[in-house]
Parts: C-alpha cells; sequence; structure tokens
C-alpha cells in the first residue's frame, strides 16, 4: 500500500494494490482536480462512475442485498415479467432477459444489475443528492471500462467476466439522460472483491473517490451550473418537482 499526497491540489491517492485505489478529496475542487490530473486518470483509459452517498456501501446490486435464498434471479424476473402483462403499452417489443432486468431497474425491481454512467458529473450527483448522514464522505466509484481486458480475467470463461450493458429501452427514457449503463458480475459478487481477483495491471481499474458531505450545497450548486440537475437526469414530471424544490430551497437560503 502506497500513498502519493499532493496537497497543493487537494487530493491524495493510496494505492491499495496493483489495480484498486482511495483517494480522498479536501473539497469539491479537490475532486474536480483530480478528474482533469492526467497522470493519474489518463483521458485515453476510459471509466464508468458511481454515485454513492455512503462510503460503507458495497458494489452489490439490490437482488444481492435482499438477503433471499434459492433461485431467486429466475424467480423474481418470472414474477416481473407477470406482473408487467397490459401495462407496457400496445403491442410491446420483445425483451432479452438483460433488457428485462434494465427494465424493472428503474421502476423498483431487485436486479442483480448495478447503475453506473459514463458521467463523473452524474455520479456525483446521485452521491450528493440524498438526505442519508451515515458517513462523513460520499463516494464517486470509478470501474474502468477495459477491466475484461487484463491478463487473469482475459484467461477466465466469459462468464466469469463483468458484463457492461447498454439497453436503450423506450419505456426507460431516464437511462439517455443520465448516460446510464448497467454492469453484472458473475454470481452477483460484489465489484470490488471480483476486481480484487486481477494480481497486476498497468492503471486502476476500480477507485473510491471520497468526498466530504460538508461540500453537498456547493457542490450541486456547481453541478447546476453545469446543467446536470434533476430536471436533465429525470426527464419527467418527477424531475420538475424534484428541480422545482431544489430551486426554491436555494432562494429561500439567500433571501
Amino acid at each position: 500500500m502506497t500513498k502519493d499526497t499532493n496537497n497543493k491540489k487537494g487530493w491524495s491517492i493510496t494505492h491499495i494494490n496493483f489495480v484498486t485505489a482511495e483517494i480522498q478529496c479536501e473539497s469539491w475542487n479537490g475532486f474536480l482536480d483530480f478528474l482533469h490530473d492526467e497522470t493519474t486518470l489518463k483521458q485515453s483509459q476510459g471509466y464508468y462512475y458511481r454515485g454513492h452517498s455512503s462510503e460503507t456501501w458495497k458494489l452489490e446490486p439490490t437482488l444481492k442485498r435482499s438477503g433471499l435464498k434459492g433461485d431467486i434471479e429466475k424467480e423474481t424476473l418470472e414474477a416481473f415479467k407477470k406482473h408487467c402483462l397490459g401495462r407496457r403499452g400496445h403491442n410491446p417489443s420483445d425483451l432479452t432477459e438483460n433488457e428485462w432486468w434494465a427494465l424493472g431497474q428503474h421502476f423498483g425491481l431487485h436486479t442483480p444489475l448495478l447503475d453506473w454512467t459514463e458521467s463523473p458529473f452524474v455520479a456525483a450527483f446521485f452521491a450528493f443528492n440524498s438526505e442519508n448522514i451515515e458517513t462523513e464522505n460520499v463516494v464517486v466509484w470509478l470501474l474502468s471500462n477495459d477491466v475484461n481486458e487484463s491478463e487473469y480475467i482475459s484467461k477466465l470463461r466469459k462468464d466469469r467476466h463483468l458484463e457492461f450493458l447498454f439497453p436503450y429501452l423506450d419505456e426507460n427514457s431516464r437511462l439517455i439522460n443520465q448516460r446510464g449503463l448497467f454492469v453484472k458480475a458473475p454470481d452477483m459478487m460484489c465489484i470490488s472483491d471480483w476486481v480484487g481477483e486481477i494480481k497486476e495491471a498497468k492503471t486502476i481499474k476500480l477507485g473510491k473517490v471520497l468526498i466530504p458531505r460538508s461540500e453537498k450545497e456547493f457542490a450541486l450548486d456547481s453541478l447546476d451550473k453545469m446543467n446536470i440537475n434533476a430536471f436533465t437526469l429525470f426527464p419527467d414530471l418527477s424531475g420538475s418537482g424534484r428541480y422545482a424544490n431544489y430551486v426554491a430551497n436555494r432562494v429561500a437560503k439567500s433571501a
């Protein structure tokens, strides 16, 4: 484990092993600087991002966290399909298994999928936009999009790789606005455990970026200036309501 601190830039990085790292940001501006640091996150290296409002949460899907036993994937999916009958409009399109899971993910179904995004700022919005007060930091996770190409993983059967899914469905307009995708791990493994099996790599494959929760108001205002807010990420009436609450709250504080 090695640590490289750069106080001038407002963040420090601790390399846990060859492939994982933890980045502690002193502030929201420190987070922005980290994202643009060419020596740490090379622009040619692609990452996907996920926001957590608590630093103790694992990278596990809701179906795994439900704690249910048995052939729970099959039972859950079949029940969802059954109860979707007559609710997908006229002449609904046929869906693959992963598309069914993706559809259910954004309508409250417990699934083996985890939501990720191509934007670190969208991930940061979801990390900060919560009333959760469990920990002092929120988290933005970053996952390399070429993680399956590492020497150890590439030798495994394809069903032991991570699946990256981009099922853009008519029933889920939010996915496009959020630049979203889904990741599915073998046997619903915690992704940090899965990545931990990689013994060597040239770049960070999984990073846990910590940002002080105290930066919430500043961060959300900064993201709003980037046009990243509930109004743009939720293109429906719920987004209008959420954003109206945000605007009213900001006006009240400035009065």
